[in-house]
């Protein structure tokens, strides 16, 4: 073995490896300062700036002041915003309206520091925005208020009632109308769906409207118009039951006064459609009619017969008769409503008090109770007439018990046309030529049988001086003047048993009786002598 070979094997000594690791080791290092101070300085610059690559509405805010990012936002963002046109689709109707006008605002302050916010984030966040970029949405501030607002004051172009079905009347022609559906925008909906599309409004600028429709309460008047149309083509006729001799049957109202006549109404709850007459005009039309068919009751007029005792009559009794005008309005509307065309008048019949088929006995009128007479011999012939026919309308009435008898409510109208004669009359104390001259010889006649009766007489005046015919046979101070409607002649029949009056006048005679029948309660009437004092002349 050679000296070489006695050596020791050669082996690799670590200090020929470590310089290579120390010069990655600082390379390393190195790059962990760099990037350590480069992430400080990016920290440093970007603390109040945008980042790289961040845009809004694609409009590059980068390296952009917090102030300068606002103004660009506002300039190149916001007032494009505020000019995009809204639609606000109705079906086929299209209303525009800004997003101002909605309520909606693009806020570019608030836009623009979620711009700057991006650098304040994960670190990885940040650098993966600055390498990889991002568009931003803007910031849009809705305002409710002002987008209720806006809506409430478009529901009043677009909110419509609904319409029920109607009909009219052209002449004689019935019309329907056709129903309406009515709709109404959903205000607090529509506020709500601008709410929610606020974000994108820009991109997809509609919104369809929320309507809510309303049916009508009535679709169909063809059921009614048809009733009507039948009333209208034929006459509508009033009948009056049980009509007098000589007196019409009926009554026609032809189409046309019944077309006057008709109001179509609506009832407010429902809506639906009736046809009635006008009751105020229908009213004062009937009025008219009514005069013609009202009649008052009429007692009968009896004689006593003094051989049967009984009561002959000469007068019968009639019944009276009113026109109810309200339920004849109402039977003429139920005829309207079913279509009819004829309907009876609402006549309401009243009975008289005295029937004719009254008996004495049941009137209690059995005997002659009391009588007057009065003479008017030498009278004019126009006296004698006015007695007469002031007689007559006294002869057979009767008197009911408690009943007050009124001399002027039976004599009536004393006019030339109803058969009296102008004779002397006393008028404001002077004797002067005048209608009905003589009927107070009919009165104080009456007086008389009155008195002798017993009756009690509750009015009853003196004429205003001694007049001879009322004093023949008498003396003076049994006379009874009267002068219709003021001056009357009263008595009050106070027995419980009916009253008849018979009323005679003899011109040949010159002799008035008025006898009373009745029956007798036992009461007597004793007349004392007169008393004449402070006589006065009457003047000529």
């Amino acid at each position: 073995m050679n000296a070489a070979s006695a050596r020791h094997p050669r082996t690799i000594r670590p200090t020929a490896r470590l310089p290579w690791v120390f010069v990655v080791a600082i390379g390393l290092g190195t790059l962990a300062v760099v990037m350590l101070f480069g992430f400080i300085f990016f920290q440093i610059v970007y603390a109040s700036h945008v980042l790289p690559n961040v845009a809004v509405r694609n409009v590059d805010l980068s390296g952009r002041s917090l102030d300068e990012a606002a103004r660009l936002i506002e300039a190149q963002i916001a007032a494009k915003f505020n000019n995009t046109a809204i639609e606000l689709r109705d079906g086929a109707q299209v209303y525009i309206a800004t997003p101002p006008d909605l309520g909606l605002h693009l806020d570019a302050a608030a836009t623009a520091q979620a711009a700057l916010d991006l650098a304040r984030g994960e670190p990885t966040r940040q650098f993966g925005v600055a390498l990889s970029g991002l568009n931003l949405p803007p910031n849009i501030v809705f305002d409710p208020s002002a987008s209720r607002a806006f809506f409430t004051d478009l529901a009043r172009q677009i909110d419509q009632s609904p319409i029920d079905a109607g009909l009219q009347l052209d002449g004689l022609h019935v019309i329907t109308t056709p129903p309406q559906i009515g709709r109404t925008l959903d205000v607090e909906r529509a506020v709500a769906m601008l709410a929610e599309a606020a974000p994108t409004i820009e991109q997809s600028p509609r919104l369809a409207l929320p309507i809510v429709t309303k049916q009508p309460r009535l679709t169909d008047t063809s059921d009614v118009a048809a009733r009507l149309q039948r009333v209208l083509n034929a006459n509508f006729t009033l009948d009056l039951e049980n009509p007098l001799p000589g007196e019409p049957a009926s009554w026609d109202l032809s189409p046309q006064q019944l077309a006057a006549l008709i109001a179509v109404e609506h009832a407010p709850d429902t809506g639906a459609i009736s046809f009635k007459f006008n009751a105020e005009v229908l009213s004062a039309g009937l009025a008219d009619l009514a005069a013609q068919i009202d009649r008052a009751p009429e007692d009968a007029r009896f004689i006593f017969n003094d051989e049967t005792r009984q009561l002959d009559v000469i007068q019968p009794s009639r019944i009276g008769r009113t026109l109810n005008i309200t339920g004849t309005i109402a039977r003429m509307n139920q005829a309207l409503a079913n279509g009819e065309n004829r309907v009876k008048l609402d006549v309401v019949v009243q009975q008289p008090d005295v029937p004719d088929t009254a008996t004495a006995a049941q009137l209690g009128i059995t005997q002659l109770v009391a009588e007057g007479q009065t003479f008017y011999a030498g009278s004019s012939k126009e006296r004698m007439t006015n007695i007469g026919a002031a007689t007559a309308r006294f002869l057979g009435i009767v008197i009911k018990p408690g009943e007050t008898f009124s001399f002027n409510k039976y004599l009536g109208d004393v006019s030339l046309d109803t058969g009296f004669a102008e004779a002397l009359i006393i008028f404001n104390g002077r004797t002067v030529q005048g209608v009905g001259g003589g009927v107070c010889q009919v009165s104080t006649t009456v007086f008389r049988a009155a008195f002798q009766a017993g009756f009690p007489i509750i009015e009853r005046w003196p004429h205003a001086y001694r007049v001879s015919w009322y004093e023949r046979g008498f003396g003076p101070g049994l006379d009874a003047t009267v002068f219709s409607p003021y001056v009357d002649f009263k008595f009050i029949n106070d027995t419980p048993y009916h009253l008849l009056i018979e009323a005679y006048a003899n011109d040949a005679a010159g002799r008035l009786t008025f006898r009373f029948y009745s029956t007798s309660d036992g009461r007597e009437v004793t007349i004392s002598q007169p008393i004449i004092e402070n006589v006065v002349p009457h003047p000529p």
